[in-house]
C-alpha cells in the first residue's frame, strides 16, 4: 500500500499544470456520478420507486457531472455566464413533472455538481444529507400513520397526438395529475401524468384512448 501512494505521488509531481487540472476534474466527475448515483437509489428505496428504472438512474448519474462542467467552463468569464444562461433557457422538460418532489430532486442533483466546482467536502456533506433525509421523512411523516400498507397507486406518463375535442376529454379525466401541451398542424400534441387507484382504471382508461395515446409507462407509485 505504501508503495502504491509513493508512485502515486510520483506521478502526481510529474503532471503539469494542465494535466493536474484536469485530473482533478476527473476525480470530481467521478464523485459527482458516484454521489449522484447513490442519493437516486436511495431515494428510490425509502420514497418514490419510478426513480430505480434505467432512464433515472442515467439521470442521477449525468445531472451532476453535467452541473459540474458547466460550472468548470463558465468559471468567472462573465460574458460567457450570460450566454450560457441564454443557451440553458432554450432547453427545458416537455414530460409534466410529477411532484414538486421530482423538481427538488432534479435541482439537488445539479447542487451536487455545482458544489463539486467549489469545495468536495461541501459536496460530501450535501449527498449525505439528501441520502439520510427520506429515512427520516418516512419514519416521522404523519401522512403516513393512516396509509395501509402495500396500497400503492398506479402511476401513469404517457404522450399521444389528438385532436382537439379529444384532447378535452382526456384532461377533464379525474386521474389526469399534470399535463404539457404541444401545437403541431392541426393536431395537440400532449405528455400529461395519471395516477389510478387500481389496474382495472388504468386499463379502461388505455383501452378508451388507445388510437390516441403513442406511448406510455406504468409504475407502483407507493407514495401517492
Amino acid at each position: 500500500m505504501q508503495d502504491l501512494l509513493e508512485i502515486l505521488s510520483l506521478a502526481y509531481k510529474k503532471l503539469s499544470a494542465e494535466n493536474i487540472v484536469l485530473f482533478l476534474l476527473l476525480i470530481k466527475i467521478v464523485f459527482c456520478a458516484i454521489g449522484g448515483l447513490i442519493v437516486t437509489y436511495i431515494h428510490s428505496k425509502f420514497s418514490y420507486k419510478w426513480l430505480r428504472n434505467n432512464f433515472n438512474i442515467y439521470v442521477g448519474i449525468t445531472l451532476p457531472v453535467i452541473g459540474l462542467v458547466i460550472t468548470t467552463v463558465i468559471g468567472s468569464n462573465i460574458a460567457l455566464s450570460i450566454g450560457m444562461i441564454g443557451a440553458l433557457s432554450i432547453v427545458r422538460f416537455r414530460t409534466p413533472i410529477r411532484t414538486p418532489y421530482e423538481l427538488v430532486h432534479y435541482f439537488s442533483l445539479l447542487t451536487i455538481g455545482i458544489s463539486a466546482k467549489v469545495d468536495l467536502n461541501i459536496t460530501l456533506v450535501l449527498v449525505i444529507l439528501l441520502s439520510v433525509l427520506p429515512y427520516f421523512i418516512k419514519k416521522f411523516s404523519i401522512t403516513n400513520l393512516n396509509k395501509p400498507d402495500g396500497n400503492g397507486k398506479l402511476s401513469l406518463s404517457f404522450q399521444g397526438t389528438m385532436k382537439e375535442k379529444d384532447f378535452n376529454n382526456i384532461i377533464s379525466n379525474k386521474n389526469i395529475k399534470n399535463y404539457s401541451v404541444k401545437n403541431e398542424n392541426n393536431n395537440i400534441n400532449v405528455s400529461a401524468f395519471a395516477i389510478f387507484d387500481n389496474l382495472s382504471d388504468k386499463k379502461k382508461f388505455l383501452n378508451k384512448w388507445s388510437s390516441k395515446i403513442n406511448s406510455y409507462n406504468v409504475d407502483l407509485d407507493e407514495n401517492y
